[in-house]
């Protein structure tokens, strides 16, 4: 196993996205050498070392496991709990049958969730997830 941290990449002009991240915080903040939050708007470097394309992740959550693999969509939450100790909370999402009602359900609410929770701090379209 590497020795780098486990990398969550997360859209600033999200406010569900930031909100996520401010969850995390703590845990960050207690075990550095485990979880890293990264603003994927200010760290594009990331997502072009490992071949994330920049529209997807602002689309779905991505993350970078501390091996230099990328995980993306329900599987990054599914990585993300498990990296902090949370992953029973969530591990029957991938049990047969429900992983594909819960990736597709995921997939759903990540294109929807700008409609529902977009905040009056976005800058004009910034917060697409189209562009």
């Amino acid at each position: 196993m590497s020795d780098r941290a486990f990398i969550v990449l997360y859209d600033g002009w999200c406010s569900v996205c930031t909100r996520g991240a401010r969850r995390l915080t703590p845990f960050e903040r207690a075990h550095p050498e485990k979880l890293a939050l990264r603003d994927l708007r200010t760290h594009p470097e990331l997502m072009e070392a490992h071949g994330i394309d920049p529209g997807e992740a602002r689309r779905v959550m991505c993350a970078i496991t501390s091996d230099g693999d990328v995980v993306k969509g329900m599987d990054a939450v599914r990585a993300t709990a498990r990296v902090v100790g949370r992953g029973w909370m969530i591990s029957w999402t991938a049990l047969p049958g429900i992983r594909w009602v819960v990736d597709r359900f995921y997939g759903w609410f990540a294109r929807n969730r700008l409609r529902w929770f977009r905040t009056s701090d976005c800058p004009d379209g910034a917060c697409s997830v189209e562009d």
